[in-house]
C-alpha cells in the first residue's frame, strides 16, 4: 500500500488542485512501473573484505590471526577479542581500507546483466560515515547500481525487493522473513546455514545461470 503524507503550501506552493492531482498520479504510476529490486551486499559479495580485516588485526596486535575465527558475518563481534580492539579494527577498515579493497571477479558483468531486469539496490551494514568511501569504490570499479543504503536493518530499507544476495546468515534470515528470495554467496562462515527460499551460489557466474 502506498501512503502519501502531503503537507500544505510548503509542498505545493501556489499550485492548482489539478496540478497536484497530476503530480500524485505521476508519482503513483512511477511506483507501479518501477522494476523489482535486487538487493546486493558489498563486503565478501562485491568486495574482498575478510582478508583485510585479518590484516588489520595482525598489524595492530603483532599477532597471527586466531585459527578458526572469521571476522565476517558477526564472527569478530561474537569473539573474545577485546572490544576496544574490535572498534579500532572496524574504524580503520571503514576509514582507510575501503578504497583499496579488491573487487570480486564477475561482479560488474553480473550487475550490468541484472540491471536489465532489476533495480540494483546495494544494501550494506557498513557504518554510515563510510558512504563517501563506498560510493568512490563503486565508481572506481564501475559497478552499476540504482540505490545505496548503509544500514544493519537490510530487509526494511527499499521497496519492491524480489531478490537479494548476501553472505551473512542473519541478514539472509531477515530477507527470507520478508518473502524475498535469497542467494547466499558461499563463504566458509556460512556453510552450516541452509533454509527454504535460500539458494547457495559459489560465485556471480553461478548466480546468473539461475536466470537462464
Amino acid at each position: 500500500m502506498l501512503i502519501l503524507q502531503i503537507g500544505k503550501d510548503e509542498i505545493f506552493p501556489k499550485t492548482s488542485g489539478h496540478k497536484k492531482c497530476m503530480f500524485l498520479e505521476n508519482l503513483i504510476n512511477g511506483k507501479r512501473n518501477m522494476k523489482p529490486g535486487f538487493a546486493v551486499d558489498i563486503d565478501n559479495v562485491l568486495a574482498v573484505a575478510e582478508e583485510e580485516v585479518q590484516r588489520i588485526y595482525c598489524k595492530m596486535t603483532g599477532k597471527a590471526w586466531p585459527n578458526e575465527l572469521y571476522a565476517s558475518a558477526g564472527g569478530l563481534d561474537g569473539s573474545d577479542v577485546d572490544r576496544d580492539l574490535i572498534e579500532q579494527i572496524f574504524e580503520h577498515f571503514h576509514v582507510q581500507s575501503i578504497p583499496s579493497l579488491p573487487v570480486i571477479p564477475g561482479s560488474r558483468v553480473a550487475l550490468e546483466t541484472l540491471q536489465q531486469q532489476f533495480r540494483i539496490v546495494i544494501i550494506t551494514a557498513r557504518r554510515p560515515y563510510a558512504r563517501p568511501q563506498t560510493l568512490e569504490w563503486l565508481r572506481t570499479h564501475q559497478l552499476p547500481f540504482d540505490e545505496l543504503h548503509l544500514t544493519g536493518e537490510k530487509s526494511d530499507v527499499a521497496e519492491g525487493l524480489k531478490f537479494a544476495v548476501d553472505d551473512h546468515p542473519e541478514h539472509v534470515k531477515d530477507y527470507v522473513s520478508q518473502g524475498i528470495q535469497v542467494f547466499l554467496m558461499d563463504q566458509p562462515w556460512n556453510r552450516s546455514y541452509s533454509a527454504p527460499g535460500v539458494t547457495r551460489v559459489a560465485n556471480w557466474e553461478q548466480l546468473l545461470q539461475t536466470f537462464h
